[in-house]
């Protein structure tokens, strides 16, 4: 069994994202590249998106999501997680501060007064790590509760 800090080490090896797979409300799935934060604080991750952009619609209506990092012949990442939507103004203004994304905030969203700026936590359900030898099982990350 993986440990959060195997699976941190392991993402942020390969991208700075990854594709995020949703589901809108009529069923068909929705995917998009983003950009994945790791929290040192918990064993989650962010992301952000825009108030009204598909996504935001999708997690308002099903916060089941999962992610596939790129692909490498050595190595494939698989997640299951569970999405919370961060729209309280106090606690976005902390993960701005904090810079949980990997990229320039203030680029994408100006600051973290935007209306706009959604933060998303990223809480993983399980986590299968291929290591190249398809005829070996994943090596998995599954969080204690």
């Amino acid at each position: 069994m993986l440990d959060w800090n195997t699976v941190r080490t392991a993402c942020t090896s390969i991208a700075d994202g990854a594709y995020l797979a949703t589901t809108r409300h009529d069923g068909h799935p929705h995917v998009a590249w983003v950009g994945i934060g790791f929290d040192a604080n918990v064993d989650a991750m962010w992301t952000a998106t825009y108030r009204s952009s598909q996504k935001a619609k999708n997690l308002r209506h099903d916060h089941r999501v999962a992610l596939h990092w790129p692909e490498r012949p050595d190595q494939l990442i698989f997640m299951r997680a569970v999405a919370r939507l961060v729209e309280d103004a106090d606690e976005r203004r902390s993960l701005w501060d904090r810079t949980v994304l990997p990229y320039d905030q203030e680029q994408f969203y100006g600051s973290a007064d935007n209306p706009e700026l959604v933060y998303v936590e990223l809480t993983p359900v399980v986590v299968s790590i291929h290591d190249g030898d398809p005829t070996q099982p994943p090596r998995r990350y599954v969080p204690t509760t």
